[in-house]
């Protein structure tokens, strides 16, 4: 784990969690299509899926435009299981697609490295 952007090390580990992250908001839609709050957090996983793939770095407008982190602390803060995982990957997720750091920072990243910043 490397502090602020848990498990994700590197620009692998960012599609990889936000592959599983989108999966885990899909199956929750799936038994919930009402769920004003997934189809929220779906639509922002899929905006960073787009701005990304093909290696792509997203803008600073884009990376700033995502809510994903924010949300799973204001609405998903006292879940458990499935929505628990997605909760943590989400942060994480946020947390790195904001900074975007090279593969090198992600690794080396601590928490005190994003608090020091503030």
């Amino acid at each position: 784990m490397a502090g602020v952007y848990g498990e994700i090390d590197s620009r692998v580990d960012y599609h990889r969690v936000l592959r599983e992250a989108a999966d885990i908001a899909r199956r929750i839609l799936a038994r919930n299509p009402g769920n004003s709050t997934m189809q929220r957090i779906d639509k922002e996983l899929d905006a960073m899926r787009r701005w990304t793939e093909g290696a792509r770095d997203p803008s600073a407008s884009e990376r700033t435009s995502i809510d994903v982190g924010l949300i799973a602390v204001r609405e998903l803060a006292e879940a458990t299981g499935e929505v628990a995982e997605l909760a943590d990957k989400l942060s994480s997720l946020n947390n790195y697609f904001e900074d975007w750091p090279t593969d090198e920072q992600a690794a080396n990243a601590t928490d005190d490295d994003f608090f020091d910043e503030e």
